[in-house]
Order: C-alpha cells, then structure tokens, then sequence
C-alpha cells in the first residue's frame, strides 16, 4: 500500500525535531506493509529529498529569502510576528494547490491523509480529485481552534471535512469540539503517541537531591500558560525547588524578566539533551490555557514523554489534557491560570514519594492501554487498509 502525507513541515536536520510522532507513525506503518512519501513545503529553497528512508516533496511557493512561512514555527504563530507573511500566504496556498495536482498526475499511490487540515486539507482535495483515491484527514488542534473563533473560516473548514473519507481527531475534547463544526460526519479519536521515551522502560530509580526539578517542555507561547507556572515558582522555596524550562518562543523575553532565580531557561532542545532533561526532572507541569482567542491544548503529548520517564505529571483542567491526566490517578489537574494551585500540587507531591510511584504505574498502564504506538499504529492501519481497497 501506498500512502501520501501532507504535512506543513518536515525535518531539515536529525537535529530538527519537527513532528516526531508522526515520523514514528509511518516508520511503524512501514513495518505492516504501508509505504509512505510526503508532500510538504520547501524551506528557504530547500529542495526534494530522502529523509529518515521517507521520500519527500517539497513545494517551492516563494523568494528563498521568505520562504520561511512554515518550519521555524507554526503558521499562526509566523503570521503574528510579522505581517508580511500575510502577502507570502496566498503563494503558499496556491503553489501547494498547483504542486498538489502535478504530484497527483505524476505519482501512483493508493491514499492521501492530511495532517492539519486546516489549510492543508486543499492540497488533498486537489490530489483526490486528479487521482479519485480516498482521503484521511487528522486534526491535531490548532485547525479546529481556529474554526471556533471566525466563522468564515470555520464554514471554509466545514466544506473541506466533506472531501474526507475518515476523519481522526487526538482527544475527546477535540471530537467534541469538531462535531459542533460539523455533527454529521463520523469521527474517529486517535492520539498521537509520545515522540521520545518507551513506555516499557522501568521506573527511572532517581537519586536523592538537595532541591526538587520541575520540568516544563514546550513552545514559550500564550496558549501553553508558562507565565502562571514561572508565578508559581514565587511561591515555593527557592532552595528547595528549580523550574527548567525547554523551549523558545515569542514569550521568553517577558517570561525571563519576571522569573525568579531558581527558573532556568535551556531554550529549544533536542534530543539527548532533552532526554537528560527529563531524566533528571522530579515533577513534570503542563500549565496550558484557554486563551483570548479561545485556543487551547488539543492533547499535551509533552505529559506522554514525561509518563514514559517515569515523572509523576501536574497539568491544567483544560482541552485534551484530561484524557491522559484523570486527576489522582495517573496525574494531578489543577484549573488554568492559578498559580497557587499549581504550587500547591508541586508541594504535595514533592512530599509523597509514595503518591508519586503511585501516580507513574498508573500513567505507564493508562498509556499502554489508550496511547501505545502499537494501538495508534493498528487503528490507522484498519482505516488505510478499509478505503483502500
């Protein structure tokens, strides 16, 4: 079976760490059988190539100077730190379209799936139409926030879902949410897995310390709450508690200027670096909100790597964080926006061990029931090999 992948964007680098779990989703697809290229957008004029034994596609859309609407961050995100890109987003959009239909002409295949639909899913449309093969679409969160909020773009959305033979979304807040959109069409939940660590690995045996390290790992943006979790670090003992932070955004430079001294800041990191992070990570916090522009948390797989390495798990009530997080057992839900609430369940926890042994064995069953890769890999496989024949 052949599959296309249409994502915004791919590695440039083994040290680039750009959509892990999908990655891991067509190399274990590949072991069933499934063969997949992908179709995404050049960067900087980045051409086609062979990356991680994937072939893939890239589409030329602009000047190579500005041809960095997506990669370095997300396209909302690139699009609100400057304005131009806004000029470069029609090029996109219609040189994917275009490129779309000549990869469709020119390649023989069995099935298309989108991730992120929102805008991708026209570049699958333009596919299914030239080569009349099936067509999966995966909303990971962003797309089916912003189809919340503007009703323009949620009527485009809306339109583009009929295209779809199967739609997946992660997590039971985003299949409610999306059935709002459009309640007829048949969704199915299938969360992405972790992109680091193994669930079968034994419980990291960690060594008494002087202070007790919190972890937060993610994008420094609005919607991830990283503000409340460095106010909370002003409630706790600086000599008993240190908050590292892996990640780069648009709100570090504020963050930095009100975080006291025991938040240390490592910037974006990969790989055994991030790994050494989370080994040496006491408690792991994910203090994501629901923010202005109503957007939140579609799954949190930032909680599953942190379960993987045996780190007891603190996490707002909010989006799909709950389906990993059932408060008290597999991990700690406080609400969002409240950082007293957070040092609260950074106390108790750092004050009993047994709560926290308790909490990972319960994790690691919890992710090898709902989010192992052997499951996730199966159910993809079940939809692929259905519309495909």
């Amino acid at each position: 079976m052949k599959v296309v992948s249409i994502t915004t964007a791919f590695p440039r680098s083994e040290n680039d760490v750009l959509i892990p779990w999908i990655i891991r989703l067509i190399n274990l697809l590949k072991e069933k059988g499934v063969e997949t290229d992908v179709f995404t957008s050049s960067y900087c004029g980045r051409k086609s190539e062979k990356s991680n034994n994937i072939n893939v596609f890239r589409f030329r859309y602009f000047f190579k100077k500005w041809e960095k609407l997506s990669h370095d961050m997300s396209v909302p995100e690139k699009l609100k730190s400057n304005k131009f890109y806004f000029f470069v987003l029609p090029f996109f959009m219609i040189s994917g379209m275009i490129s779309a239909r000549k990869f469709a002409k020119n390649n023989d295949f069995d099935l298309i799936h989108v991730h992120f639909p929102f805008p991708l899913a026209l570049f699958g449309i333009a596919m299914k139409r030239i080569s009349k093969k099936p067509l999966v679409m995966t909303c990971h969160g962003s797309e089916v926030n912003m189809a919340k909020k503007n009703l323009v773009f949620r009527k485009i959305f809306k339109w583009m879902l009929v295209y779809a033979d199967s739609v997946t979304v992660n997590s039971t807040f985003m299949k409610n949410e999306l059935s709002k959109i459009i309640p007829a069409k048949e969704i199915e939940i299938i969360p992405m897995g972790s992109g680091i660590g193994d669930i079968s690995e034994k419980a990291l045996k960690k060594e008494r310390k002087t202070k007790t390290n919190l972890l937060f790992v993610g994008r420094l943006i609005e919607v991830k709450g990283t503000k409340y979790l460095v106010e909370a670090m002003k409630l706790l003992e600086a000599e008993k508690f240190e908050l590292h932070i892996a990640g780069d955004g648009p709100e570090r430079e504020n963050l930095e200027k009100i975080a006291p001294k025991n938040v240390v800041f490592h910037g974006y990191q990969t790989g055994k670096n991030l790994e050494e992070l989370y080994r040496n990570a006491d408690i792991f916090i994910l203090p994501s909100i629901v923010d202005d522009a109503g957007y939140t948390e579609g799954l949190g797989t930032v909680l599953l790597e942190a379960a993987n390495f045996s780190i007891p798990v603190i996490g707002t009530n909010v989006g799909g964080i709950p389906d990993i997080i059932k408060d008290g057992e597999t991990g700690i839900l406080v609400p969002q926006k409240d950082p007293k609430a957070i040092s609260e369940a950074v106390k108790k926890l750092a004050e009993n061990p047994q709560l926290c042994e308790n909490l990972v064995k319960n994790a690691k069953k919890h992710l090898e029931k709902s989010f192992s890769w052997e499951s996730i890999t199966e159910k993809f496989f079940k939809i692929y090999s259905s519309l495909a024949k």
